[in-house]
């Protein structure tokens, strides 16, 4: 190798790194800003314009979305359960179904007045604001379902035990997932959520 080729090559390594340095001081400046969104005090109070998309807790503040897509989940869960079944069996059966179709489904999301400087943000570092937002829905609907699951009067203290902990695993991909669209790092695959997930369930070992 030549001292031509040499001095070329160390200069297309310093572009690369400096460029890679660029990319994570971008990335790093944009989780400072969009935090800073989410915890900071709303400045409009019309309550259609002010739920979050991140993920919450507060259930009285899920989008009518989430609230919309969830009862559409639970209406074509309720189609697969084995009503020949207990009871009991029954509603575990009602909330696993329910988090396939969750994980599964169709799910259309737009960018609201109040949205629109936070997707400009996201285009500008190559995020898709609407895959990102889209995610924060069906988090929001695992909220929902664990909220219900904890209200069941058929479910026994274990039961419900072991399908928050099948919750959890679901929000967990979730999040992951918009961790890595805000670090440039997601790669959208196809998943078969309905084996992942009865895998999951059978593996939990629920009594009869």
């Amino acid at each position: 190798m030549n001292i031509v080729t040499t001095q070329t090559n160390n200069q297309l390594e310093k572009i690369q790194q400096s460029v890679t340095q660029s990319s994570i001081d971008k990335h790093a400046a944009f989780a400072k800003e969009l935090q800073n969104a989410f915890v900071a005090e709303p400045q409009n109070t019309n309550p259609d314009y002010v739920t979050p998309i991140s993920l919450n807790t507060n259930y009285k503040e899920i989008s009518v979305q989430a609230k919309n897509y969830y009862n559409q989940a639970i209406e074509t869960a309720k189609e697969r359960v084995d009503s020949s079944a207990d009871l009991r069996v029954q509603e575990r059966q009602l909330y696993r179904e329910t988090m396939i179709e969750i994980m599964d489904m169709p799910i259309e999301v737009e960018i609201e007045p109040h949205e629109v400087n936070e997707a400009l943000l996201f285009g500008s570092l190559g995020i898709d604001f609407l895959e990102y937002k889209e995610a924060g829905i069906r988090i929001e609907m695992l909220d929902l379902a664990e909220k219900d699951i904890m209200n069941s009067q058929v479910l026994t203290t274990s039961d419900k035990e072991k399908l928050k902990k099948l919750i959890d695993e679901q929000r967990s991909t979730l999040e992951l997932q918009r961790e890595e669209m805000l670090a440039g790092t997601f790669i959208k695959e196809k998943t078969d959520h309905r084996a992942n997930i009865e895998q999951q369930y059978y593996d939990l070992k629920f009594d009869q």
